[in-house]
């Protein structure tokens, strides 16, 4: 009796379970209908860890990319998270799209399972909106100029665009706020939004029940077999297989992260995540005033046939051989994304190595070809760098201080020097530096991921951005700035090519070790870059100081 009276008391609950695992499937109904079951356990997980990293995110456009260093290298299994939830959302957009397909060329949006069909086509979207609000997040260079890219796109809606722009990024540039709203989009409208959706997508699978595979739905269904065990074990072995599939990529290659993001680089070369490759594709072969058609016009077709297509299709075939000019029509769809993709990816690849080749590669490109700044600040530590460059940078800056690499140095000059160090400072009037940096035996790739770290740290309200663009300086400026060097007595300190005093380092090759911004602003106020250089301040107009950085970014 007593057991009889528990059983019912939890019936409320049994119950559903047991209508759930006991469900009967159709023949035919199998691995291919696993898809599912693994995108919903990689929901499952971008929840989980999209909210361990919320716990030290900051989405401040000064801090943020700082944050991200905090995860990656002191927060414990920081790198692992992380790692997880990027290559997690990958995963979410293959398996949905997959999904989908399989869903398509069965034909099981067909009556009566049209709003199975609309919300997944929305969660699609949902998804892909997660994608483009998420990897602003880091505030990298990825980040910021895909993100860049992309709010243009949705500028070139007609009439809208101005508004959208504006929405979108809160002002007339991208800045903090544009971050905190992205960031709010990502961890709590869209979550919300992603919730409803998948809560109503799996009621009405389970009300109408599987597809019965290439059949009517008024024909008669042979049932084989039942949820459980033999397809929740299926079920359970994809979304197992894509949980350790996804801890491998995390653990042993981690979440990529390019320099800090620089508003100001204008040789960047913008390169959205693969799965906006085919959209970035179609914007290069739609520009000028074609733009919108590569930009709204197309893909709002697109995903506009794609909500209509079970009120368009009124076919109640099912069967591959009944259904000629839909699956067509789909293949060529398909094989049109899947080329545009490819091309998006292959030509992007093209013009960074054209760069790469042409040595026109800014510092900004060549971290986001190669290096990791994660790895290098973990390099930085272990090698216990900061026990002889702990001071900040002031008199003879023997160790220097590197409390501002990122704007004083250029990053091939730094990867080079740290793989191959050598003495680039006198002491004193000829006389060597006593201590000399050691050679750690650095790869190529290990002393670019240092650099990569070092150009992370900036002062920028040291280095206020110069209201010139020195790569566009003339000869007229070079040659001035030759004279001035000469007129100045700068040849009295410094070296070029084997002619003048070597009080100051040499600048035989200055153009190619320090930043134009930086030599700026240490011809302004030297001292107040590096308090007690010997450096005197000649109290330089800016012409003269422009026409010195001109002829100093030439020695290569």
């Amino acid at each position: 009796m007593f057991k009889h009276d528990l059983q019912q008391s939890f019936a409320p609950v049994t119950e559903p379970i047991k209508t759930f695992l006991n469900e009967p499937l159709p023949k035919g109904v199998g691995w291919a209908n696993t898809l599912g079951s693994a995108l919903l356990a990689t929901i499952v997980i971008q929840v989980v860890t999209g909210m361990l990293l919320a716990i030290y995110y900051s989405p401040n456009a000064e801090v943020a990319y700082e944050s991200i260093l905090y995860i990656e290298n002191h927060v414990l299994f920081g790198r692992a998270i992380r790692g997880v939830h990027h290559y997690a959302a990958s995963a979410m957009v293959i398996l949905i799209f997959l999904h989908m397909l399989r869903t398509f060329f069965w034909g099981a949006y067909k009556h009566p399972r049209e709003m199975t069909w609309v919300l997944g086509v929305v969660l699609f979207l949902v998804v892909l909106g997660f994608a483009f609000t998420g990897y602003l997040l880091p505030w990298d260079m990825k980040a910021y100029f895909a993100t860049k890219v992309g709010i243009h796109v949705g500028g070139v809606m007609p009439v809208l665009g101005k508004y959208i722009i504006q929405l979108m990024q809160g002002g007339s540039e991208m800045s903090t706020l544009t971050l905190s709203r992205f960031f709010a989009l990502h961890i709590i409208v869209l979550p919300l939004v992603l919730i409803l959706i998948v809560i109503g997508h799996i009621y009405f699978v389970r009300f109408h029940g599987p597809t019965p595979p290439g059949k009517r739905e008024e024909e008669l269904v042979k049932y084989s077999h039942r949820f459980f065990p033999v397809q929740l074990l299926k079920d359970s072995t994809v979304a197992f297989l894509a949980v350790v599939i996804l801890l491998f990529l995390a653990v042993y290659y981690g979440a990529p992260l390019e320099a800090k993001a620089d508003p100001t680089d204008t040789e960047y070369v913008p390169r959205p995540d693969w799965y906006f490759y085919a959209l970035f594709q179609l914007l290069k072969i739609f520009e000028g005033p074609l733009e919108i058609i590569g930009a709204v016009i197309i893909p709002g077709a697109f995903f506009t046939i794609l909500l209509l297509l079970p009120f368009i299709d009124r076919n109640p075939a099912r069967a591959f051989a009944k259904r000629p000019v839909v699956l067509s029509l789909g293949v060529a769809c398909t094989i049109g994304i899947l080329a545009l993709t490819t091309w998006g990816s292959y030509s992007g690849n093209r013009a960074k190595d054209g760069l790469v080749a042409g040595g026109a590669v800014s510092d900004s490109a060549m971290v986001s070809a190669q290096y990791d700044p994660a790895r290098g600040e973990t390099l930085f530590v272990g090698l216990e760098c900061a026990g002889c460059h702990d001071a900040a940078s002031a008199g003879d800056n023997i160790p220097p201080g590197l409390e501002f690499s990122g704007n004083k140095y250029k990053l091939a000059w730094l990867a080079g020097y740290l793989q191959h160090p050598h003495r680039v400072r006198w002491l004193k009037r000829n006389e060597r530096p006593v201590a000399k940096m050691p050679n750690f035996d650095l790869t190529p790739q290990q002393a670019g991921d240092m650099a990569s770290f070092l150009l992370t740290l900036r002062l920028d309200k040291k280095f206020p951005e110069v209201d010139f663009d020195f790569a566009e300086a003339d000869s007229d400026m070079v040659i001035s700035g030759k004279t001035l060097f000469g007129d100045y007595g700068c040849d009295g300190c410094h070296t070029i090519a084997g002619q003048g005093d070597a009080i100051g380092p040499e600048l035989t090759r200055v153009g190619a070790k320090l930043q134009d911004d930086y030599l700026y602003h240490l011809f302004k106020n030297p001292q107040s870059i590096i308090p007690g250089t010997v450096m005197k301040d000649a109290r330089l107009d800016d012409i003269d100081v422009e026409d010195l950085v001109a002829y100093l970014r030439t020695l290569k």
